[in-house]
């Protein structure tokens, strides 16, 4: 039996694909250690393409195929084949460090019945672009680290994380209810903690995030998964306390949310003028005001997309196809 099976799902980025999985296959533990478990969720790229030549490639390559649209199912795949005792999580564009499964497997003995949570940095060091450059300096990775505190299961985001697939089969795996970007890794995350699971930090265990989105990008991902919050506490209503909804800033920004609105629609030519500028001025950290705008953007979004969760309680799934179509409303802001 393998000792690791490292699940990829993956959904058009055969490009990127193909080299998350060149660096998963080029570790320091020999290959017959672990597996990769590549899940293709119906691209209509050339994933399958790539998926060919890679099996030629790497005798512990396994590829399978899911129709049914979205991560947590796509990823359930994944765990109902694996074979080793510990599944290892790492999205389609993750390159991992060749140490990664090693010192996963160094966490994980250390640490029997637990999450070990890998460290994930993206290529932004020397990013000129001022929203990139925020995003840096505040070690924001995605709309779930804007929250910060103790290590809980609040931290299990599948970009790099193992667990012992025992745990994840007991748990249920993946909630494929949540068909929005966001939170079904979290909402595991929360089932894999009450069932005894501890979230442990494996800071060595480390793989770069081939990441670089536009502000309007990131808010929208932000929307997509304040969405999904209100899935994930409609689900654990216990869980309210510990997120947005009784956050400080979020009971202000119902308050004054359609000021905000309104007052980021006359200050854009503002901002507007201000990112060019900043733009030409290196790598360095952004002014003051850019950063507050950010930082108010980012949640005000954040709270945007849950509070149309809360308000389409006689029609979620139409909410939801917006979503995952796109239609919702995002405001083209620098």
């Amino acid at each position: 039996m393998h000792k690791v099976s490292v699940v990829v799902p993956t959904l058009n980025r055969a490009d990127l694909l193909a080299q998350t999985i060149d660096c998963i296959e080029n570790q320091t533990v020999n290959r017959d250690f672990y597996e990769v478990v590549v899940v293709d969720n119906s691209s209509t790229d050339h994933t399958q393409q790539v998926l060919a030549q890679k099996l030629a490639a790497y005798p512990n390559l396994r590829i399978h195929c899911q129709t049914k649209r979205g991560a947590a199912a796509t990823r359930n795949v994944g765990i109902r084949k694996a074979e080793g005792e510990i599944v290892l999580f790492i999205d389609d564009d993750i390159f991992a460090e060749p140490t990664l499964i090693e010192s996963h497997l160094k966490y994980q003995n250390a640490n029997p019945a637990a999450a070990v949570i890998g460290s994930v940095t993206a290529p932004w060091e020397e990013a000129s672009d001022p929203f990139l450059r925020y995003l840096r300096d505040k070690r924001i990775m995605n709309p779930y680290s804007i929250k910060c505190g103790p290590m809980d299961f609040s931290y299990y985001h599948t970009g790099n994380v193992s667990t012992p697939r025992k745990m994840l089969m007991d748990a249920g795996g993946f909630n494929e209810e949540f068909s929005v970007y966001g939170m079904e890794d979290i909402e595991l995350g929360y089932r894999l903690e009450k069932l005894g699971c501890r979230m442990v930090s494996g800071t060595d265990a480390k793989a770069l995030h081939q990441y670089t989105p536009t502000y309007r990008q990131f808010i929208e991902r932000c929307e997509q998964a304040g969405f999904s919050l209100g899935k994930m506490l409609e689900l654990h209503p216990e869980l309210r306390h510990q997120f947005v909804e009784n956050g400080k800033r979020t009971r202000l920004l119902k308050r004054i949310h359609s000021l905000y609105r309104m007052f980021s629609f006359l200050s854009d030519p503002f901002y507007r003028a201000l990112v060019r500028w900043e733009g030409r001025i290196g790598t360095v950290p952004v002014t003051a005001i850019l950063d507050h705008h950010y930082y108010w953007a980012i949640r005000y979004h954040f709270f945007l997309g849950y509070r149309q969760y809360t308000q389409h309680s006689g029609n979620k799934k139409a909410a939801e196809a917006d979503f995952r179509l796109g239609r919702h409303r995002v405001p083209d802001l620098p």
